[in-house]
């Protein structure tokens, strides 16, 4: 992947961080690129050490992948991600609440820090990205769209083309 010469900004959702977890590529090489900043409510934090055990680190035993190779890979990710505690975007949140009613209130942190930050979400979840693309009230995009920022495209191509390809 070619390189942005500014940082990206990028609020990042569960669907992505689990992700990360289930060894995307992709996913990887977005979340390991220098050139991109990610955000997280500390909500999301929550929500991997809730599944973690259950689900992720049986995964990865399932596929060979030991125990302490497993500490280093969340090494990894908290090394990359800034973890914003509620506190800090908690004026958004009756905002985000009501945005986030119209398809799943699971995401209000997302989008309330999203919104807090002025900067897109980075999901896997189509509901999001739509929702967004026709009320205009955040940007949400997807891997893809990611992939076409850090190679240079401007967020207002990146937008048009997600549009397109949601049909929208």
């Amino acid at each position: 992947m070619e390189k942005r010469s500014e940082k990206i900004l990028l609020v990042v959702d569960s669907s992505i961080l689990f992700s990360y977890f289930m060894l995307s590529r992709k996913i990887r090489s977005i979340i390991l690129n220098s050139n991109v900043t990610l955000y997280t409510p500390d909500w999301a934090i929550n929500e991997l050490n809730k599944y973690f055990d259950n689900k992720i680190a049986k995964r990865f035993e399932e596929k060979g992948i030991s125990r302490e190779e497993i500490e280093l890979i969340v090494l990894d990710l908290m090394q990359r991600l800034i973890v914003v505690p509620k506190t800090l975007y908690i004026d958004k949140w009756n905002d985000a609440l009501k945005i986030a009613e119209q398809f799943d209130v699971k995401d209000a942190p997302f989008i309330a820090l999203a919104l807090k930050l002025s900067i897109p979400i980075w999901t896997g979840d189509r509901k999001i990205i739509e929702f967004g693309l026709k009320t205009g009230s955040y940007i949400a995009l997807d891997t893809k769209a990611v992939e076409d920022l850090i190679k240079g495209e401007s967020l207002k191509d990146v937008l048009d083309d997600l549009k397109k390809r949601f049909e929208l």
